[in-house]
């Protein structure tokens, strides 16, 4: 699905997120109600459990809800940063799911991220993708952006190459 998200400032991240954060509780009281491991796991694989996490009335594959809520709050929380780093590029348009272009970027085109969360920040080269996507941009600031455990939140500068910032994020 396509979301495309203007951000013009941090109370709008706040909002997503608390959102984000509903569908996470209204998941888990779906779960709560559920008697036996055997139909959790027939939810879980064939549907009935879950919900999108920017729409509650939506209900999606409890996977595709765990993908899409980290991807999301890891796109808030680089957005916050970049909040911090450009204030003057605000607003932000946020590209989730599969809507085109970079993950994150001014609508003046100045700054280009990406973004994404998985276990770890080599798995599948998902970073080495990413900033190869972002350093073939137009944007004279460049980010790369993963939310990994076990990583200290933060500018992560070994990683950094082909003008394009990488840091990681608080899970």
């Amino acid at each position: 699905m396509r979301k495309t998200i203007e951000i013009a400032n941090i109370e709008d991240l706040a909002n997503l997120t608390s959102t984000v954060s509903s569908s996470m509780s209204q998941t888990t009281n779906q779960i709560r109600d559920v008697e036996t491991g055997l139909e959790l796991f027939s939810l879980m694989k064939f549907g009935g459990v879950g919900c999108d996490p920017l729409d509650l009335d939506r209900g999606l594959n409890i996977i595709e809800q765990i993908n899409q809520a980290f991807t999301y709050l890891a796109s808030f929380r680089a957005t916050e940063i970049l909040f911090g780093l450009h204030p003057e590029e605000a607003p932000f348009r946020l590209n989730l799911g599969t809507a085109p272009g970079s993950d994150i970027e001014s609508i003046s085109g100045t700054v280009a991220a990406e973004v994404f969360a998985s276990v770890t920040p080599t798995n599948n080269q998902k970073l080495k993708k990413d900033i190869d996507k972002v350093a073939a941009t137009a944007a004279n600031y460049k980010y790369s952006f993963f939310m990994c455990p076990k990583f200290e939140p933060g500018r992560q500068r070994d990683f950094d190459r082909n003008g394009v910032q990488v840091w990681a994020l608080e899970l």
